[in-house]
């Protein structure tokens, strides 16, 4: 293995427990406040599990972007070429493509070895910050040439992202239980300290006290839990070849007073943003809800790809329904199972949709 193959340099698995020893560690160090608060159990542990859940990789192909330039292409190991010798370079006139895929989450884990792989590993020319880089040199002006050995390429890299994606989700889905026993041991110790100090029949000084202060003491403020920073009621995830539809639901929900996300409200607000990274935050942190138009046509798009996997992390870890599901068609959805209630499209108007909508927003203000 050299350092260009992906997925070949260390195990995930091995990762994702010094991950989770690390969330324990934190519960452990923990100020007193912090997991002693009044809060239930149930939702100290969540503030820890949001600070420690992983962000498994995912591919933006719609805003894949390519580079062709000449170049000078080295032949000498070139068996077609009888090159004898290999001593020094035999430059000869070729280009070179430069691949650009963007991706969201987290890059590190394109170097770690998911529990499930085969003997043939995808590389990458570089993992940069939201990007991989692929190039391809070819001693002709073949660039067909070059996008087959990308695709090929990439088509290896998916693969091993579903096998990634699929350790991942089982980790973070493990997170909240370890969490949760480790807030509840950690209280049971620290009420066990109270007892005994209690026991010693002395005045507790506290940190911070004088002296003098007798047994008065301070309350400390209670910290807070973190919370999505949530803008939209709703944000509305669809094909474009269903446009005429949800534009219909998008200004009956606006004319209803409900803040959505519907990208022909947004045009001024997008223009000029890195839509990779500002989608991924809207679906996934931005709204209360996502209401997601299922159809053929948007499983099968790469932006509506992009939007429905950062909708279905935030669903994994949120403790009540996040993703609406609505349907055109009986296409299946990937990390959706057919048991989650929807609404069928098909004998469902714009109006009665925004209506449906409206209630579930209201009732959960």
């Amino acid at each position: 293995m050299n350092e260009k193959h992906l997925f070949a340099h260390g195990h995930l698995r091995d990762a994702l427990e010094a991950h989770r020893q690390k969330m324990v560690a934190a519960i452990d160090g923990a100020d007193v406040t912090q997991v002693t608060d009044g809060q239930p159990v149930e939702d100290i542990a969540h503030a820890f599990v949001q600070e420690f859940v992983v962000d498994a990789p995912v591919l933006t192909e719609g805003a894949v972007s390519v580079d062709v330039v000449e170049t000078k292409v080295d032949v000498r190991y070139d068996h077609r070429r009888f090159i004898m010798d290999t001593s020094r370079p035999a430059y000869v006139p070729g280009i070179r493509a430069t691949y650009f895929v963007p991706f969201t989450g987290d890059g590190g884990l394109f170097k770690l070895r998911p529990n499930t792989f085969t003997t043939v590993y995808p590389f990458a020319s570089e993992v940069g910050k939201g990007e991989l880089r692929f190039v391809s040199e070819r001693a002709d002006e073949d660039v067909a040439g070059t996008k087959a050995d990308f695709d090929h390429n990439l088509k290896l890299i998916k693969e091993y992202l579903e096998w990634v994606t699929n350790d991942v989700n089982a980790f973070n889905a493990s997170l909240p239980a370890d969490a949760r026993q480790r807030v509840q041991a950690r209280q049971v110790r620290l009420q066990q300290l109270q007892q005994g100090v209690s026991g010693l029949g002395i005045p507790i000084r506290r940190p911070g006290a004088s002296p003098s202060s007798g047994s008065i003491a301070i309350k400390p403020k209670a910290v807070k839990k973190p919370q999505p920073q949530e803008t939209f009621d709703v944000a509305l995830s669809f094909a474009g070849e269903q446009r005429d539809y949800v534009e219909q639901v998008a200004t009956g929900l606006r004319d209803a007073g409900v803040s959505v996300f519907y990208d022909t409200f947004q045009r001024a607000d997008l223009w000029g943003k890195n839509l990779v990274d500002h989608l991924a935050g809207v679906y996934q942190k931005g709204s209360r809800y996502v209401v997601m138009f299922i159809s053929k046509e948007y499983v099968e798009k790469a932006w509506t790809t992009h939007e429905r996997q950062h909708a279905q992390a935030r669903a994994l870890l949120a403790k009540e329904e996040y993703i609406l599901p609505a349907r055109f068609d009986d296409t299946d959805v990937p990390g959706m199972t057919n048991t989650v209630g929807h609404v069928d499209l098909r004998k469902t108007t714009p109006a009665e949709l925004v209506t449906l909508i409206r209630a579930k927003v209201v009732k959960s203000s």
